[in-house]
């Protein structure tokens, strides 16, 4: 059987031979932290849109013949999740991320298949795109956690601070502003679902909810 997608949370990205930044956001959701919707494009995809005739390439050059037609294969023959909002195509290289394209809605062919043409000519042997939902971003940020400390390293628009590392029983700090208190408790359970072995992370905050945009070990 063919597979044509792993969903994030499915624990499937592994098991298909996905790079490994896409494989810690599967297990990150299949572990419950907030990661935004999302799922990986698999290269059979690309291997079937080829095979079909619905996109073409010619050197490294990929262009869709029918933006309508790709687009039904992705929702109608692979049976893609349909995702809601704006969505960013993140190409996945061997161990990290490719260049983000342009977030697009999707429920618009001739935008998704500009896009997915675009992120599929990256150099890369497998053609692997991770399609996730932007949030609604207020505030983001990076964050660096290293092991054995009692604080973490935060960057936001270069400004860099420090926050307090959370216990397990330990409230989040009312002196910090909301989106920093959501921050604590989303490393607090970075380290307990992965271990305190230090971790470089992207985050974004919607308002409400701090969300994992990506991570890797630091």
């Amino acid at each position: 059987m063919r597979y044509y997608f792993a969903w994030l949370g499915s624990k499937r990205a592994a098991k298909r031979g996905v790079a490994e930044p896409a494989c810690l956001l599967d297990k990150a959701a299949n572990a419950n932290l907030p990661v935004p919707a999302g799922g990986v494009l698999l290269h059979q995809f690309f291997e079937m849109a080829l095979a079909e005739g619905v996109i073409q390439q010619e050197n490294d050059v990929i262009t869709a013949v029918s933006p309508q037609e790709l687009h039904h294969l992705l929702y109608k023959m692979a049976r893609f999740p349909r995702l809601k909002g704006m969505v960013a195509i993140r190409p996945l290289l061997n161990d990290q991320f490719g260049s983000t394209i342009q977030p697009i809605n999707t429920s618009d062919p001739v935008a998704l298949s500009g896009s997915l043409c675009e992120a599929w000519r990256q150099p890369t042997e497998r053609h692997d795109l991770l399609l996730i939902t932007l949030p609604k971003k207020n505030v983001e940020g990076t964050a660096v956690t290293l092991p054995n400390k009692n604080s973490d390293t935060i960057i936001i628009a270069e400004t860099k601070s420090t926050i307090s590392q959370l216990e397990r029983w330990q409230k989040p700090d009312a002196s910090l502003p909301p989106h920093l208190q959501r921050l604590q408790m989303l490393l607090r359970g970075l380290r307990r679902t992965f271990g305190d072995v230090g971790w470089e992370i992207e985050w974004k905050d919607d308002g409400k909810i701090c969300w994992l945009w990506q991570f890797q070990s630091s």
